[in-house]
């Protein structure tokens, strides 16, 4: 060996030796102490003269096998009145050699690994308990605003046609007018935020749905202008719709999810627009409608642009903002259910650009039949909500219908069975009756013409169950005049 390497072995062996502390004892079969070089108060031992009994300290030894000449070796022993130690022993012609070294610093770090382990552990456990409590009282909270939906959507139903009714009674009115137009464009306004936060409640608990279904897009497009034409007209904002000819007359898409994307983002370039205004385009590439809204706003920031989409996310200025900052998430995640991605183009000073596509058939054929041709047939509408039931008999008498109300479904299992009506309308809560079960029974008695579900609620709100095979159409509250006369003249028109 060289002297280089004996130096180093040296220095190790006196590192190792200072760390470990060793006591060497020579032993006989007896197990009493032929010899000792060390440290021998570290393990206790008092006084190390030969011929000491160390059965006491290392009665360990008395189990071992003396034919066995393989070295052994014991770890984290702990001595009586002594230190933990770790034992080595070889086999000796007639005893034993016996080395004893300190190992507390290692146990005590090892003891300090295990309970750090263990804590952690707890923890992690803590943890999934919290995660799990945590994503159940999400999933409570989800589905008690999702089921909520009813007790929003049957008020605003009420205000929004009474508003309208009231609209065309005092027609010569300018001032009535003036008040009518404001309670509308606030009970809209109310509905569009409600449907954001129980479509991000649906989000949350994975129940948001479409139901494609026949669109005609200029008269959706026709409804969304009505609602925020004045917007734009107090701010003395253009507001231009262009449609590419190659458009089919009706496609098939979820127009309600559609109309509610495209309300978010023609009322927030509304909203942000000082001077200039709002264009929406709408063109048809390849099965897919292609819509872009564009403004002549101040853009926005990089900042604020690279988080736009997310929930409850509003701009710098987003203390002067109305709403609950979710309009852009809710368009985004809907855009994305229907086969499409939401894209910003903006530029800080320089307005800014909204761009989608997504998936859509086309519709083959006409629309519904002409509301004309309702006149004289009859109706049955049952509703729980005096209110709403008033409501729906103006709109339907308006056009010519007979119409027979009930606010029960005993009275209306009756009334269908005296009146034979042409069809009957279903509101899916008729207070402590379900809709859904009143209409199996009047299938069950032989009732074979159109029955339709009136619903406050929407598919996945998880609060109705309804039996498909009863019902030949479901509509959801609020539903306007025309929705719902085009809607009948469709099913007997």
């Amino acid at each position: 060996m060289t002297e280089g390497l004996q130096l180093i072995s040296r220095h190790i062996n006196q590192v190792l030796a200072r760390q470990t502390r060793p006591l060497f004892l020579e032993i006989d079969d007896d197990l009493r102490l032929l010899g000792a070089r060390g440290d021998g108060y570290r393990y206790g031992f008092d006084d190390l003269q030969p011929g000491l009994s160390m059965d006491q300290k290392l009665s360990m030894l008395a189990t071992a096998n003396p034919d066995d000449k393989t070295p052994q070796a014991w770890r984290f022993v702990e001595l009586p009145g002594s230190c933990v130690c770790h034992i080595h022993v070889l086999r000796l012609p007639g005893g034993w050699a016996v080395a004893l070294l300190d190992a507390s610093t290692e146990h005590a770090e090892q003891q300090a690994r295990q309970q750090a382990a263990h804590d952690l552990e707890l923890l992690r456990d803590e943890r999934e308990k919290l995660i799990g409590e945590l994503e159940q009282a999400n999933r409570l909270k989800g589905s008690f605003i999702a089921r909520m939906s009813h007790e929003f959507r049957t008020p605003l139903t009420s205000v929004i046609g009474y508003s309208d009714q009231l609209r065309e009674i005092r027609a010569d009115d300018k001032e009535a007018q003036h008040h009518l137009d404001a309670i509308g464009r606030g009970a809209r306004y109310l509905l569009n935020l409600i449907e954001n936060l129980l479509d991000q409640a649906r989000i949350e608990i994975d129940q948001l749905t479409l139901n494609p279904s026949g669109c005609d897009l200029q008269e959706m497009s026709d409804e969304i202008e009505q609602l925020l034409r004045p917007l734009a007209r107090q701010k003395q904002l253009s507001l231009a719709w262009w449609f590419d000819a190659e458009i089919p007359p009706r496609l098939w898409l979820d127009a309600t999810r559609l109309k509610q994307v495209l309300i978010n983002l023609v009322g927030n370039a509304i909203k942000f627009t000082q001077q200039g205004g709002v264009s929406v385009e709408f063109a048809w590439h390849r099965e897919r409608l292609q819509v872009s809204v564009s403004d002549t706003g101040p853009g926005i920031a990089e900042a604020d642009a690279a988080g736009i989409f997310e929930p409850f996310r509003q701009g710098s200025d987003g203390m002067r903002a109305q709403g609950a900052g979710l309009g852009l998430a809710i368009s985004q995640t809907l855009v994305r259910a229907m086969g499409g991605e939401i894209k910003l183009n903006t530029e800080k000073g320089s307005g800014s650009r909204f761009e989608f596509s997504i998936k859509a058939t086309t519709v083959k054929g006409g629309g519904a039949a002409e509301p004309g041709t309702l006149s004289g047939k009859k109706v049955v509408v049952a509703d729980d909500d005096s209110d709403l039931l008033e409501l729906l008999r103006l709109y339907l008498t308006s056009a010519g219908l007979n119409v027979v109300t009930s606010q029960d479904a005993a009275g209306t299992l009756d009334i269908v069975r005296r009146a034979s009506p042409d069809a009957v309308l279903l509101d899916l809560n008729l207070g402590s009756d379900d809709g859904a079960v009143l209409a199996t029974h009047l299938r069950a008695d032989g009732f074979r013409k159109p029955i339709v579900a009136l619903s406050a609620s929407t598919p996945g709100d998880g609060g109705e169950t309804i039996q498909a095979t009863a019902f030949d159409a479901r509509w959801t509250k609020p539903i306007s005049r025309a929705q719902l006369i085009e809607g009948l003249a469709g099913l007997i028109g």
